[in-house]
């Protein structure tokens, strides 16, 4: 593990330009910065920088702590035109097939290319095909108008739309609509609840940008940005927690840490829970009432259950696609539980010692983060029906088991402060996304948001273009 980290010694009084968490967005907005002459800090309270991006070791396997790939790295796309900005150089391998989506009674492989998709449907739905030229067309239309810095007419039309609404004003055969919101897992709501300009989002991004694998897992990501930015000049203090931010009418001035460090600067960006920030960190002082209210009425997205399983190389995985596993063929997906299981090791073998194998699981649950009150009974019950469904899929997998970890909610709460573990930030539905989402500006004229708690939204591209536009702000200023 390589050490980021700043010594105390180091510590400057005072910075240009403060950044809280060391996410994706913050390290992205950071390096931008630094990149640019602007003395940096950025402070995150795990040792390790990267957000839920990042990874962990476990008898010589190495597991991707939440983010399983990650869309839009190619050199036009905008996490690859980012890398190239930033002369950062990370080996990424395309995933083909992009996903599969898996239903009790039928499963469609995804291909990279999103013209191979279209055809691929049309051959499945010939009723449909012309409805799905129109759709993807309008699509990409839409997807395209979400990195308009204006009130583009796309998002206008579907702004107030979910996506399930948008699907039925397209097409009329359910098993299709079925296969093209399969992967509503991603962004964590369902089609009946997630906003269509959000769905499309994700999705034209990986079916357009095509999903992307880094090279020696998802820490290997961000520690290749992390080590850019102390290349240009940043500081990173790890597992230093803020305790709280200064202000001064509505001018932020400064931190200090749980450690004692008190730090002035003359501009702020939080990539953490706006609640941390604005509740924990200013603990309510002085902030913009009608702003505090807002937060207080946002929800948060869900959280999950993963499971990590070292296995032996005596194990057959050949047959386990990589992609979304929904255990109904209801319509509705409200009924629906679903597995994202991925075989890494199938992707990069470096990631398991001797011709070991690895596999992720991501679980849908419907337990509310309030209601649970054992996390170690909800653990082994979670542990134990996600492998009784792997059993289903890979018989005896259980005699092949070298290594066994998991993550619940108050897993990602701890490492993140997320607010109830929350995997996306707010809950990407119809009143919390675009232009009802958080502004990267806030009440204090000096302090910004990145992240999926804002514009954008969730995901790795999201969040890069976020940390992006935040340092364009900061630098066009």
């Amino acid at each position: 593990m390589r050490n980021f980290s700043l010594d105390k010694s180091e510590i400057k009084p005072k910075y240009d330009v403060i950044v809280l968490g060391a996410g994706i967005a913050g390290l992205i907005c950071g390096t931008f910065l630094a990149k640019s002459g602007k003395k940096v800090l950025i402070i995150e309270q795990h040792s390790i920088p990267g957000g839920y991006c990042t990874s962990f070791k476990r008898k010589g396997f190495v597991f991707d702590a939440a983010v399983h790939h990650i869309g839009g790295c190619g050199k036009w796309s905008v996490v690859g035109r980012c890398l190239k900005e930033l002369d950062i150089n990370t080996k990424f391998l395309q995933l083909d097939p992009m996903d599969s989506v898996n239903f009790p009674s039928f499963s469609v492989d995804i291909p990279a290319e999103i013209d191979d998709y279209v055809d691929l449907l049309k051959k499945r739905f010939p009723s449909e095909s012309e409805n799905l030229s129109s759709f993807f067309k309008e699509f990409t239309r839409l997807y395209r108008a979400t990195f308009s810095t204006e009130r583009h007419k796309m998002l206008v039309k579907y702004q107030d739309l979910t996506y399930k609404e948008m699907l039925d004003s397209f097409f009329a055969d359910e098993q299709l609509k079925m296969v093209l919101s399969a992967q509503w897992g991603y962004i964590g709501s369902p089609p009946h609840e997630v906003s269509a300009i959000g769905m499309c989002q994700m999705l034209v991004n990986y079916l357009k940008d095509g999903a992307y694998f880094p090279v020696g897992g998802t820490q290997n990501f961000a520690d290749a940005i992390a080590q850019k930015f102390i290349d240009y000049g940043g500081h990173i203090m790890l597992s230093s927690r803020v305790e709280k931010l200064l202000t001064e009418d509505n001018i932020t001035k400064g931190v200090t840490t749980e450690k004692g460090d008190k730090i002035a600067a003359d501009l702020f960006v939080s990539n953490i829970d706006p609640r941390q920030t604005f509740f924990n960190l200013m603990e309510g002082n002085a902030v913009d009432d009608a702003y505090l209210r807002k937060l207080e009425t946002m929800k948060e997205s869900v959280s999950f259950f993963l499971l990590y399983l070292g296995l032996d190389s005596q194990i057959d995985l050949k047959s386990l696609k990589r992609g979304f596993y929904h255990t109904s063929n209801s319509t509705s997906f409200s009924d629906n539980d679903w597995f994202y299981i991925s075989v890494p090791t199938d992707v990069d073998s470096s990631l398991a010692p001797d011709n070991k194998q690895i596999i992720s699981v991501v679980v849908s649950s419907r337990d509310y983060y309030d209601d649970i009150e054992d996390w170690a009974v909800y653990k082994d019950k979670m542990k134990e029906y996600t492998i009784n469904y792997l059993e289903d899929i890979v018989p005896d997998i259980q005699g092949h088991i070298e290594v066994i970890d998991a993550a619940t909610p108050k897993t990602l709460y701890r490492y993140t402060l997320n607010s109830k573990g929350a995997a996306y930030g707010w809950a990407v539905t119809v009143d919390q996304t675009w232009s009802n989402r958080l502004p990267h500006t806030t009440p204090f004229e000096n302090l910004f948001l990145a992240g999926h708690w804002t514009n954008p939204g969730p995901g790795i591209c999201a969040v890069v273009s976020s940390g992006w536009r935040v340092a364009n702000m900061i630098l066009d200023n």
